[in-house]
This record gives structure tokens, C-alpha cells and sequence, in this order.
């Protein structure tokens, strides 16, 4: 990439990487690591360009669990995000994605109980239905990477199916407050 790297640019980029990792991940092609370097790499370097903005550091997180092991800088990346989106939370009106956020880490950090809490705010603050869509399919990701590598995680299935539920209820106008 050249010029100055931004939360914004990085995004496209980091799309087009996690893009082609999810389809050569599909295609049992051999290039697949190679993607997935390619991803975190773009997604941390928008989340590094700009930490006040925590999507890119979310999904670096996350396809840092996607490497076998898992990639070392996601223990010192998630609390660096979960204040970038604690500071979102405090600083605007909230909307699902900061909420989203808070769950896909705490599910990142195995900590169910957080996990639950912010599964609550975020149902709550659903507009859309690809939005907890959206999530349960970052979610699936983690859940299967870690059932492949033997670690119990019917937990995370729950809140996929919840999210799903809500989705389904949004799609069809029927979600409560």
C-alpha cells in the first residue's frame, strides 16, 4: 500500500484480503495462509492508523484466531480495542456495532459472562437484519476454530442461534423492545 495509511483506506483493503482468505479458505486452496497474513495485516494496520476506530481492530482480533496457533498479538490487541470501543460507548449515542463489538471480543477473550451482557445491549440496538447476521457469521468463525482445535464452545453456538433468532424477528418486524 502506499500513502499514509488510514482506518478508511486500510478498510477496502482489508475486505478485498479477508475476501479472497474466505474463498480460498472454502476452495481448500494452498494460498489460504497467505490471505489470512494478508487480512490481519491490512486490519491492523487501519486499526494502528487510527484506534479510536475499532472495527479494524475487532476483525484483526479475530482472523488472529483464525491462525494456528493463534496469533500471539491478539492477547495484547483486545484490550487496546475493547477501550477504543468502551470510549465510543461513553462518548456518542451507541449504536449495534459498538455493542457488537464488545461481543465479539469478550467471545475472543472466552469470557461468556461479558459475552452475555453485551449480546443483551446489542439485541437491543439491532436496525437492520444482516446486522446480528453479520455477527453470528464472525462468531461461527471463532466457534469452529476452536472446536477444530478440541476447545468446548457450545456457549458461542447459543448466542449465534440468539442472534439469528433476532434476525429473523427484525426481518419479519417483529422484534420488542
Amino acid at each position: 500500500m502506499t500513502g499514509t495509511p488510514s482506518s478508511e483506506t486500510n478498510g477496502i483493503l482489508e475486505r478485498i484480503h479477508k475476501d479472497r482468505w474466505e474463498e480460498a479458505r472454502s476452495n481448500g486452496e494452498p494460498a489460504v495462509i497467505d490471505h489470512l497474513h494478508d487480512a490481519i495485516a491490512d486490519y491492523l494496520a487501519g486499526f494502528e492508523a487510527d484506534w479510536r476506530d475499532a472495527y479494524p481492530g475487532v476483525d484483526a482480533a479475530t482472523l488472529m484466531e483464525m491462525v494456528d496457533p493463534v496469533d500471539p498479538r491478539q492477547a495484547e490487541l483486545l484490550p487496546v480495542v475493547r477501550y477504543a470501543v468502551k470510549r465510543r460507548l461513553a462518548g456518542r449515542s451507541p449504536d449495534y456495532w459498538d455493542h457488537a463489538t464488545l461481543l465479539e471480543l469478550a467471545v475472543l477473550a472466552n469470557d461468556a459472562a461479558a459475552a452475555g451482557d453485551a449480546l443483551t445491549s446489542a439485541l437491543a440496538a439491532i436496525r437492520e437484519p444482516w446486522e446480528p447476521e453479520t455477527s453470528a457469521r464472525n462468531l461461527r468463525l471463532i466457534r469452529d476454530v476452536r472446536v477444530q482445535r478440541g476447545i468446548s464452545a457450545d456457549w458461542i453456538r447459543t448466542i449465534e442461534e440468539q442472534l439469528a433468532a433476532a434476525a429473523g424477528q427484525v426481518a419479519a418486524g417483529r422484534l420488542s423492545d
